[in-house]
């Protein structure tokens, strides 16, 4: 292997490690070990190979660990062979995710997408969940026939949940493109908000609208949509502030979120709002990208992209904005005159 991209790998590895140690940090898990460990040839039934997992198994035993997070997405088998060969729970990088969006979701549209996330991705771990599931049932009706299993039943109650959220997400979709038609037939503006988690969108809202939504610095703050109008000069446009993004997020949320995720698909920019202090910026704007084009936005909107690197009041470094490159502070306010200029000419 080159070396430069066996750096790139090693420093890639490194940050994604340092992530899901942050995740497990917001959902108050305390780790006692973190460890990258190189996988050569997968394991298909526990990703990991024997060797790693006797040393894992013996750390578990010395130390009395509950837990082992594999920060990766496991198949439900994998998942479930872990826990056996290991007798502890374990769980994966969505399983992580997923759990810290439930802890976060305030309105009833947020908590329904999350709801539906874990539902999808629970259904499949149904052997791992639940203890019961070798009893079989003998029903007196011809849909729980005789000899059902309870997994079978398990699964059907869950993915009749599945499809009553989707139906009343429809109807908030519904909602929120009425919303959308009246806008563009206003011939209303729109910006959105998009980024990396913890880069500071919320509050280059706040900055921008003069409102006070909850801005605390942690991972996934913002898990609901809101659009607000920021006055430039005469006109006013709507600025919409989203939620945040991660590195492999899980598929059941970007399907989940699929509502919220139309805002951005209809806004008439993108701004992506990017930590300047992050050292690993540059592979944080890729990720926001790559996502972006994975849920659909319009090629010609990602390269157009408006970048405001935020939190420059955390050092002494002088910056020097360019047509779709700003530099600012959502803290103390400074260089946002400079940017609502920029978004004002955006308009005219």
């Amino acid at each position: 292997m080159h070396p430069k991209l066996r750096d790139e790998r090693r420093t890639y590895s490194k940050e994604m490690l340092d992530e899901i140690y942050n995740l497990a940090n917001n959902l108050n898990i305390e780790i006692s070990l973190k460890k990258i460990i190189q996988i050569n040839n997968k394991n298909s039934s526990t990703l990991i190979g024997k060797g790693n997992l006797e040393e894992i198994k013996s750390y578990i035993k010395l130390h009395s660990v509950n837990l082992l997070i594999i920060n990766t997405n496991l198949s439900p088998s994998q998942q479930r062979n872990l826990e056996i060969y290991l007798n502890l729970k374990v769980t994966d990088r969505a399983g992580i995710i997923i759990e810290i969006f439930s802890k976060r979701a305030k309105s009833n549209e947020g908590k329904m997408q999350v709801e539906l996330a874990e539902l999808i991705y629970r259904k499949s771990r149904l052997v791992r969940a639940w203890t019961h599931l070798e009893r079989q049932r003998g029903g007196t009706s011809f849909i729980g026939g005789p000899g059902e299993l309870q997994i079978e039943l398990d699964r059907r109650h869950i993915q009749q949940k599945i499809l009553n959220i989707k139906s009343r997400l429809r109807k908030v979709g519904s909602r929120r493109k009425n919303q959308r038609k009246s806008r563009i037939n206003k011939n209303f503006k729109t910006f959105a908000l998009v980024g990396y988690t913890n880069a500071g969108k919320t509050k280059l809202f706040n900055s921008l609208t003069k409102k006070k939504q909850s801005s605390r610095n942690r991972l996934f703050e913002t898990l609901d949509t809101k659009i607000s109008r920021l006055y430039l000069g005469q006109k006013y446009v709507g600025i919409i502030d989203t939620v945040g993004f991660i590195n492999n997020i899980p598929t059941q949320l970007i399907e989940s979120f699929h509502a919220t995720l139309e805002e951005i698909h209809s806004a008439d920019f993108v701004i992506n709002v990017v930590d300047v202090n992050d050292i690993n910026a540059k592979n944080k704007i890729k990720t926001t990208k790559s996502i972006l084009r994975e849920t659909g936005i319009d090629e010609n909107k990602i390269t157009n992209m408006i970048t405001v690197f935020n939190k420059i009041d955390l050092n002494n470094v002088n910056y020097k904005c360019s047509n779709n490159r700003f530099y600012l502070s959502a803290l103390t306010g400074k260089g946002i005159s400079n940017f609502k200029d920029s978004l004002k000419n955006k308009i005219n």
